[in-house]
């Protein structure tokens, strides 16, 4: 297996147990309009220094998110180096 398909397992891995239920939350607390357009950032931050678990997995799915982006990145660069 190449190191493409191995990114690309991961980044699937990645987006159905991270990604499905990220949305589930996020279409519940937008349903309700729980926040304006835009904070959401804010506003699941508030929810996990509250507590909530919601919160607290959605700033920690959207960490990691952002950590695998740069990791894919920086490994991008790396195979461009070889």
């Amino acid at each position: 297996m190449d190191d493409v398909n191995v990114l690309k397992t991961i980044a699937g891995i990645f987006g159905i147990v991270i990604g499905i239920p990220n949305q589930i939350i996020d279409y519940k607390h937008r349903k309700n309009k729980d926040y304006e357009p835009g904070n959401a950032w804010g506003y699941y931050a508030k929810l996990a220094r509250e507590g909530s678990w919601e919160g607290r997995f959605m700033m920690w799915s959207g960490y990691i998110g952002i950590y695998a982006i740069i990791g894919m990145l920086c490994y991008g660069f790396y195979a461009l180096t070889r």
